[in-house]
């Protein structure tokens, strides 16, 4: 492993969550994990981030459980983080779905309605860690998500 790599890797074992590279990775070559947002469910900033860390955590957990090489070298990288949106709860099962078939580590989160929303909703999905070429060609070509003002 490079240097810069096994400088992040240590720091981020150590608590420390960092880049230490001093060149840009080519955004094909690094593992990312990718947060699936529903654009049509209202939530604050204080909602969607908890939302957002149980679907990345429990890609970690999961990743870790069967590729530990995989979740290593996803540390390595300074752990990055893509958002994307999709329409609607219709739309985030079929994303999900389709990364599960292709091979992927891929989870749906599911809120109690206990604060902000009404009932059980599907708030936000995750894959990876993955390489952006190994996600299907249309989930690859999700948009950003921008947030939707709650």
């Amino acid at each position: 492993m490079e240097k810069g790599l096994q400088e992040n890797l240590r720091s981020a074992l150590g608590g420390f969550v960092r880049e230490t590279r001093t060149e840009t990775p080519d955004r094909n070559s690094e593992y990312k994990i990718w947060i699936i947002a529903r654009k049509d469910v209202v939530m604050s900033t204080g909602k969607f981030g908890p939302q957002a860390a149980h679907a990345a955590g429990t890609c970690m957990v999961l990743t870790a459980l069967d590729d530990r090489e995989k979740c290593f070298g996803y540390m390595a990288v300074a752990q990055p983080k893509i958002t994307v949106g999709v329409e609607n709860g219709e739309e985030l099962v079929k994303a999900v779905e389709a990364c599960r078939a292709a091979g992927l580590v891929a989870v749906l989160v599911e809120d109690a309605g206990h604060t902000e929303l009404e009932g059980k909703t599907l708030t936000v999905g995750a894959v990876g860690p993955c390489l952006r070429s190994e996600l299907p060609g249309w989930v690859r070509r999700l948009r950003r998500f921008e947030a939707v003002p709650g």
